[in-house]
């Protein structure tokens, strides 16, 4: 029987909180981080004047077969059980066929989350041979079939589910992509035809009354969030759930990513607030859970470096702060839709991550003072991505049916539950109100995220390159004691273990 993502590193299936919503219990997996931030960081290396950090993939294969958040799913009758990897990013439910396992060349580590047999299965039926087909920037990916079977996830049953089957493939846990159908891998490489995907699979099977979900990460060191397919859970977040609008992209006109007005961005200290974009700035940025860092225009990351004391490292390619920086009690707020919009206050706690070595050693400053790394990142030519680093101090709730998010600063770690389900197909989120004069963007780059720009659209709202900050009164409130140099050790065996940029959609990228 294939190994399955543990409990504490999967869904933990709960049943039907009510008749028209199905929640289940998320769990970190913090093993793919590795993974995961060791593709970040090549980048930021190949933009240092071609300095090169040796060795820095060497440990990460084991990592790579591992999801951040995972379902425990069955497919086919009798069940075969899969961890899969959600993905807001992507609109696939897809799993590796036993072939595709079997071929060492491609996957050094197998499919330790399972493969599908699909001869073992009395309900399975292939529905587009050779049309699914997913790539990946940096030429991961997989290759295959559709096909229809019964699914089973958070004790919700969907029958003649259509799915993809890798054949062939390099990424040996299946992905469970919940985001527009009009983004799947079938549009763009496959015979052009929409299907209907989880979320809409859910309505149409009357699982749920409405293709929307809410998705609670919790806070970075707690074990659990959830996701809420139907619904929203007013327990899990403080304040007011403001709703904003989804954008389509300029040249389709269709709505594919989950792309927003994100209006202002401002660092708040002990010493004070500084405003760091323009106050005409609007850009668009979409938000992502399969994205674990937060990717920032690179005039803002310059003002916003500055206010922390961070830098890049070209040598571990990544940004560097000190590891003390955690226990500041400042935040970094964003702001949405423009002044009516809502605003979501990110801690210092959920930004620093840990760095280390492959034998174990964490880099110090050369006043010894440890040495962790930021979770935002210059994005260079990528699009703005709002990933989890971001995404664990909101409440987001996702409305497919009307192009909505809905905003709110999370409840970190809250006990109890409040559930509200969607009244009817394409009734409003509920218990939110709409942010009031919305700014509005329009995204240049198509489909899911892939390399390509950005405007910003609307009466009051342009797009700002180089926004002039208020001044830097918020920096010395954030200020540490370390030394900016670093002590020196083997730069060769540098691995860097903290949270960055996981599988993305069709078209995405794979940072």
């Amino acid at each position: 029987m294939a190994r399955l993502i543990t409990p504490l590193l999967s869904f933990l299936l709960l049943t039907l909180a009510s008749a028209s919503t199905v929640q289940f219990e998320i769990v970190q997996n913090r093993d793919v981080r590795t993974a995961q931030l060791q593709r970040r960081s090549l980048v930021l290396q190949r933009r240092s004047l071609g300095r090169r950090a040796g060795t820095v993939t060497a440990e990460l294969a084991n990592a790579e077969v591992q999801g951040l958040y995972a379902a425990n799913i069955t497919i086919g009758t009798p069940p075969q059980s899969f961890g899969v990897q959600i993905d807001t990013g992507s609109s696939d439910l897809w799993v590796p066929s036993d072939a595709a396992c079997a071929v060492a060349t491609q996957l050094q580590n197998g499919c330790p989350n399972g493969q599908f047999v699909s001869s073992a299965s009395s309900t399975f039926q292939d529905v587009g041979q050779g049309d699914f087909n997913i790539s990946y920037v940096d030429g991961t990916g997989s290759t295959g079939d559709y096909f229809q079977d019964t699914m089973r996830i958070g004790g919700a049953t969907l029958t003649n589910f259509e799915m993809g089957l890798a054949t062939a493939t390099t990424i040996g846990t299946g992905i469970m992509g919940i985001g527009y159908n009009s983004s799947e891998a079938n549009i763009s490489t496959g015979n052009g035809t929409e299907y209907a995907n989880l979320p809409l699979a859910m309505v149409n099977q009357g699982v749920i009354n409405s293709a929307a979900y809410s998705l609670w990460l919790n806070d970075l060191q707690a074990t659990s969030g959830n996701v809420l397919f139907g619904g929203i859970d007013t327990a899990k977040y403080n304040g007011e759930l403001t709703s904003i609008n989804v954008y389509s992209t300029s040249r389709s006109r269709r709505v594919t990513s989950f792309t927003v007005a994100w209006t202002s961005l401002s660092a708040t200290s002990s010493s004070g607030t500084d405003v760091l974009t323009a106050s005409d700035f609007a850009e668009p940025a979409i938000l992502d859970s399969g994205t674990t860092i937060t990717l920032l225009p690179d005039e803002v990351c310059s003002k916003l470096f500055s206010e922390l004391g961070a830098s890049i490292n070209n040598q571990l390619g990544a940004v560097i702060v000190p590891c003390d920086l955690a226990k500041n009690t400042g935040t970094i707020n964003y702001a949405f839709g423009g002044p009516g919009g809502p605003t979501i206050k990110v801690q210092m706690s959920q930004l620093v991550l840990p760095l280390t070595t492959t034998t174990g050693q964490v880099p110090t400053y050369q006043n010894g003072q440890t040495v962790c790394q930021l979770g935002i990142q210059p994005a260079g030519q990528l699009p703005t991505l709002f990933g989890d680093t971001f995404l664990r101090s909101a409440y987001v709730v996702y409305d497919l049916e009307n192009n909505q998010i809905a905003l709110a600063q999370t409840n970190f770690n809250a006990k109890n539950s409040n559930i509200v389900s969607f009244a009817s197909k394409g009734a409003a989120i509920p218990s939110a109100t709409r942010a009031s004069n919305e700014l509005a963007v329009t995204q240049t780059a198509s489909g899911n995220p892939r390399v390509g720009g950005a405007t910003a659209a609307g009466t009051d709202a342009a797009a700002t390159s180089g926004p002039t900050a208020s001044g830097l009164n918020a920096a010395s409130g954030f200020k540490t004691n370390a030394a900016r140099s670093l002590q020196p050790f083997a730069w060769s065996k540098v691995v860097v273990l903290a949270v960055s940029v996981a599988f993305m959609g069709v078209g995405g990228l794979l940072l």
